[in-house]
């Protein structure tokens, strides 16, 4: 059965979701879009897939350092399989490489809730942010949830909350001192902000509608139910999730904003629609609820199928 098969932390776990993920990247790269075999590409994507398989190791880092889910592998699960069924993901570089950097910031974003070492971690998030806007310039809006985080976190003061611009101002120093020396031009500015598009007509297409309409039923049914049961959360707890469903929101404007529709935008709202899937799944509030449920149990274990066919169903559209 997956849920106890995933309900649990193995090493097994990482490698077996690990190998689905640099599959998936092959089978998109070499067969539904041929590239020219040469060393520079050979390079290239080992990178990319590279950093595809450490997306999803560090999203469990994230949750098993900060107690976001209790001790099994859910999220990376849904993480993972969300992923293989929008191939057009390993097809953008700049969207992976974002959402890579993104999840750096959101590890320090997080951790805010301690006071901790809190001035390097929100230097540290707003270098990782603005670095992201790099690749996709609206991932500045993830600036809203580390303002949010500061807001929350212990002993917050007006000093902590102009951080955030000290790392941003230095990082954008440093790029535009690279691309002078390099370039001898400062155009790389002009082009940094991306146009707005609204051409959704490649969701007309039934191999993208379909998991987009899957994910964003997964998220609706799971965050609703997980909204139901806010108040059984510990005080401890609830800024967390808050905060995470401001992410979700964040990221979703981030996809809207972007200056192509391909479906590979959905990649920003995969890390927080796993973790809420997850938290479902889980049944934290009542840990025995599997137990003692048994419709309960198989109605999970559905879903959990589900998600883990519908990648190879896609195949077949």
């Amino acid at each position: 059965m997956l849920t106890s098969f995933f309900g649990k932390s193995n090493p097994v776990n990482y490698l077996i979701l690990g190998i689905f993920i640099a599959l998936g990247y092959l089978f998109t790269c070499f067969f539904k879009n041929p590239v020219e075999i040469s060393v520079t590409s050979i390079v290239i994507n080992i990178t990319l897939m590279a950093v595809a398989v450490l997306s999803m190791l560090l999203l469990d880092f994230i949750i098993r350092k900060n107690d976001i889910t209790r001790t099994n592998t859910y999220a990376i699960l849904f993480f993972t399989f969300f992923l293989l069924v929008l191939p057009q993901v390993f097809l953008a570089p700049k969207i992976l490489l974002a959402t890579g950097f993104l999840l750096l910031a959101l590890r320090r974003i997080i951790s805010l809730r301690t006071d901790k070492n809190a001035a390097k971690k929100i230097l540290d998030a707003s270098i990782w942010i603005t670095v992201a806007s790099f690749f996709q310039f609206y991932t500045l809006l993830f600036f809203i949830p580390l303002w949010i985080a500061i807001i929350q976190k212990p002993n917050s003061d007006y000093k902590q909350m102009l951080m955030p611009i000290t790392g941003f101002v230095g990082t954008f120093l440093i790029c535009t001192a690279y691309h002078f020396l390099v370039e001898d031009s400062f155009q790389w500015f002009f082009n940094w902000k991306e146009k707005i598009s609204f051409d959704f007509s490649a969701y007309n297409s039934l191999g993208l509608l379909l998991p987009a309409a899957i994910i964003f039923a997964f998220v609706i049914w799971t965050g609703v139910n997980r909204g139901f049961r806010f108040s059984t959360l510990s005080t401890k707890e609830k800024p967390t999730y808050l905060l995470l469903f401001y992410c979700l929101l964040v990221s979703i404007f981030v996809a809207l904003a972007g200056p192509e529709k391909t479906g590979a935008e959905l990649l920003f709202l995969l890390p927080f629609a796993s973790i809420i899937c997850a938290n479902y799944i889980e049944a934290r509030e009542n840990p025995k609820s599997s137990e003692k449920d048994i419709s309960e149990f198989w109605f999970k274990e559905i879903q959990l199928w589900l998600v883990v066919l519908l990648p190879v169903l896609m195949l077949f559209i």
